[in-house]
């Protein structure tokens, strides 16, 4: 599938690039100069970006990596020219249409995406940008990377999915002390207390989550798919109706002519071939 930098023919996005290859999706950041601070319109079009693959066959798992030096530092806190024109009210009322309608969107999305979604980090992940990678199933960082949920130390609570994601990754007292804080966490320390999957050298990274991504884009999409929803319902469901939603994800898979081609590769003693049915 040929790479490209807009969606269904739309003219090219303002705050990321995208293209697709290899069965991949890969969005970037694209504001370095803000350390690809987030905007709402750099929300909306993730959310754009996503939406268009949810559905499309050729598009198996997804990137998510800043442009430059940094992944995210956070969201942007300067007022964003292309939304403020379209909103009325008060501060808090205003505040509460952007955090919901907008940055709230683009946490759920990626949260219900139905394919693997890979985070990978340099430098600075800061509040909403320490987020967005966390609300991605796998993250590989750099050494030099570090992460904070520094929202207390602007005045703010948490957002973007902070109190639903730390508390399942790392445990109560332990999101409690980064929230509370603010503190920066390195790389080493965010992969050794569950943040961050695996820390690679920044002469590897690209290539070590290259690898990764073309592991995961020859893996049988529906099963991933039915994986990612049976893990992220498993935190708030009794271990009866865990299996009761492994038992359909289950008769789903089976049914599929990837698990054939799986079972057939298996009994062959060869590598399977998925086509994603």
């Amino acid at each position: 599938m040929p790479s490209t930098n807009s969606s269904s023919g739309d003219a090219p996005y303002l705050t990321i690039e995208c293209e697709t290859s290899d069965a991949i999706g890969r969005i970037t950041l694209n504001r370095p100069k803000t350390r690809n601070a987030i905007s709402p319109t750099m929300a909306e079009e993730i959310v754009h970006a996503l939406r268009a693959w949810e559905s499309d066959p050729a598009v198996r798992v997804v990137s998510l990596r800043g442009a430059g030096e940094n992944f995210c530092s956070g969201g942007d806190l300067a007022p964003d020219p292309a939304n403020a024109p379209t909103r009325t009210g008060s501060a808090a009322s205003i505040t509460l249409d952007i955090m919901n309608q907008i940055y709230g969107e683009l946490i759920r999305t990626l949260y219900r995406f139905p394919k693997p979604v890979i985070a990978i980090v340099e430098g600075v992940a800061a509040g909403a940008g320490a987020n967005l990678a966390f609300v991605c199933d796998l993250v590989y960082a750099t050494p030099t990377a570090r992460f904070s949920e520094i929202f207390v130390k602007r005045g703010l609570g948490l957002d973007c999915g902070g109190s639903f994601l730390l508390p399942r990754l790392i445990g109560m007292q332990k999101a409690k002390e980064l929230a509370f804080f603010g503190d920066w966490v390195s790389a080493e320390e965010a992969h050794r207390i569950g943040l961050v999957t695996a820390v690679y050298d920044e002469q590897n990274l690209g290539t070590e989550a290259e690898a990764k991504l073309q592991i995961l884009a020859k893996r049988p999409p529906i099963a991933l798919g039915q994986i990612k929803q049976s893990l992220h319902r498993a935190s708030s469901v009794s271990m009866s109706e865990a299996l009761e939603i492994e038992a359909v994800a289950q008769a789903m898979c089976t049914a599929t002519e990837d698990c054939q081609e799986g079972i057939r590769a298996f009994i062959e003693k060869r590598e399977p071939s998925f086509k994603g049915a």
